[in-house]
């Protein structure tokens, strides 16, 4: 069985945090939040953010996803984060594609450090998770839940 899950109203306040400073365009703010987040455990962040961004895309695109839709993604949020010193479009493609279940080559993708990835995944989950009538909270308790739910399955 996997260990004890995190504190999940502490692990609910660190993404909401960060989404928020995000949502403000509160450099110093989503830094500082995201830095806290990469101390937390970084699986759990990992599988919840995944899991949000999976959803959310699931939702927009119930008939399916296609390059475009996701093209789409990446240069909408790029083009708000601009903000965000370190954005980079390519590690929001990596994140997408690996939220949506394909991880892409090692070798393929330069080595790019937990903190920047999770600040990628926050971009992209304040773009596609939140806005009017959508508050995070409606996405991560779902996610949340599977977590937990996946936490209590034992392994065959």
């Amino acid at each position: 069985m996997s260990p004890a899950p995190a504190d999940p109203t502490l692990l609910t306040r660190l993404l909401t945090r960060a989404v928020d400073a995000a949502a403000r365009a509160d450099a110093d703010g989503f830094g500082a939040a995201t830095a806290d987040l990469a101390a937390f455990d970084a699986e759990q962040a990992r599988v919840v953010l995944g899991w949000v961004l999976r959803r959310s895309l699931e939702e927009q695109h119930p008939d399916g996803l296609d390059a475009d839709d996701l093209r789409a993604a990446v240069t909408a949020t790029a083009g708000r984060a601009g903000w965000f010193a370190e954005l980079d479009p390519r590690v929001l493609v990596v994140v997408l594609v690996a939220a949506l279940g394909e991880h892409p080559d090692p070798e393929e993708v330069p080595r790019l450090g937990h903190t920047l990835v999770l600040a990628h995944a926050l971009l992209l989950v304040h773009d596609l998770a939140t806005g009017p009538g959508r508050p995070l909270r409606r996405a991560l308790d779902p996610a949340l839940a599977e977590v937990r739910r996946a936490e209590t399955m034992e392994m065959p």
